[in-house]
């Protein structure tokens, strides 16, 4: 026996109880946050929706396990089903997204998201668990990704399934990835025309939590299509679940931790003319010169529209109309112009000091605003001008 074979040994067998941890964690832990959400939904829609998500993930990364294990034999028993619930992944994200960045009510159009789901669920039970027995079907899954078309003809229904559900994967990645991109969007502009802290509200992972989404789905479609039993340690086994599953429990964890965003209802209004609208401006413009509303960090578009005994619409219309920016741009115009009187009365100000002073939630904001007016960061638009 050769003098290094016993330390293979040991690096074998570490190596497949890493395998055995990192696939039973890739379904104990989603199972875990789906608990922990649910405990801290306390009626929050989206919360629930990404509960359930977990849980659905979950059972995917189960079904994976006696998969990757080769354990066809239980696997057989939940093909059909694993189908359906990966297809099932991509539509709970996304109405989970789509209840946390606006008042989303669930209507009938919603079961076109579940129609993939169901109809590959009963394509596969019809065409695959009750047309063969078990044995059959355990022989097949053993061995269609080395065969693909070659196990005999009475499997070919099957095997072109196989390639519609790899299709099905790959829209819902384009087209559920594209709508993220367009919820995003909008959100980020929504709340720039109802919060002047607009920072406080902006779901900073959206774009991450999409572009994880793609990279993932690709890894995932390339790894359902190619084999990847080649390799006797498994390594590309542990890498894509280990991918997945990180991306799943960031997604847990995140949302959990994410605070419920409620925007105000939309208001019934009739359309103005520019004289009206105008008239608006000139009230708002008034009011923000002698009360200084904006002072406060987390003034609302509607707590304005109430202060001026008006409609949270029509405001907005006046500013987008004669001031030509969105609303948080709007307010912070105002606080910029607050910080630069007070840095002119007193050069020393700190800069978290400046930023409280002038009503902005944080220096950061302030920073970025700043900067984003004036062309200067606040503390190099304070040299300038002391050295002026």
């Amino acid at each position: 026996m050769s003098k290094t074979a016993p330390f293979k040994n040991v690096i074998d067998y570490f190596c497949e109880q890493m395998e055995q941890i990192i696939l039973i964690a890739t379904f104990i832990i989603p199972l875990i946050l789906s608990v922990v959400i649910i405990y801290n939904a306390q009626g929050n829609k989206s919360k629930k929706i990404l509960a359930f998500s977990m849980i659905n993930a979950s059972a995917v990364f189960i079904a994976n396990y006696f998969y990757f294990i080769e354990d066809f034999s239980v696997y057989s028993y939940m093909h059909s089903l694993h189908v359906a619930l990966v297809l099932l992944i991509y539509p709970s994200l996304y109405l989970y997204l789509k209840t946390l960045t606006e008042n989303y009510s669930f209507k009938p159009k919603i079961l076109v998201h579940f129609i993939p789901p169901i109809v590959f669920f009963v394509l596969y039970f019809v065409l695959f668990d009750l047309r063969f027995e078990h044995s059959e079907r355990v022989s097949f899954l053993s061995n269609y990704r080395d065969d693909l078309f070659e196990t005999g003809n009475e499997f070919i229904t099957v095997e072109w399934l196989r390639i519609l559900n790899v299709v099905a994967i790959i829209s819902q990645v384009i087209g559920y990835s594209a709508a993220i991109f367009i919820i995003s969007h909008q959100y980020h502009q929504k709340i720039k025309n109802e919060f002047s802290n607009a920072d406080n509200y902006q779901i900073k992972w959206l774009v991450w939590f999409n572009l994880a989404l793609i990279a993932i789905a690709i890894l995932s479609v390339l790894f359902y299509v190619i084999n990847p039993f080649d390799d006797s340690h498994n390594y590309l086994l542990m890498f894509s679940m280990f991918s997945m599953s990180i991306f799943i429990w960031l997604i847990g964890i995140w949302g959990n931790a994410q605070a419920s965003i409620e925007f105000p209802s939309a208001q019934p209004y009739q359309n103005t003319d520019n004289n009206e609208l105008e008239s608006i401006f000139n009230n708002l413009v008034m009011y923000m010169n002698e009360r200084k509303p904006f002072l406060k960090p987390n003034l609302t578009l509607s707590e304005l529209a109430m202060a001026l005994t008006s409609n949270r619409t029509y405001i907005s219309q006046a500013i987008n109309c004669f001031a030509q920016m969105n609303y948080n741009t709007f307010i912070n115009k105002y606080r910029i112009e607050e910080a630069q009187k007070l840095i002119k009365q007193n050069p020393q100000v700190k800069i978290e000091s400046l930023a409280s002073q002038a009503g902005f939630g944080s220096s950061v904001s302030m920073q970025r605003a700043f900067t984003k007016q004036t062309g200067f960061a606040p503390k190099e638009w304070k040299n300038k001008k002391v050295a002026s």
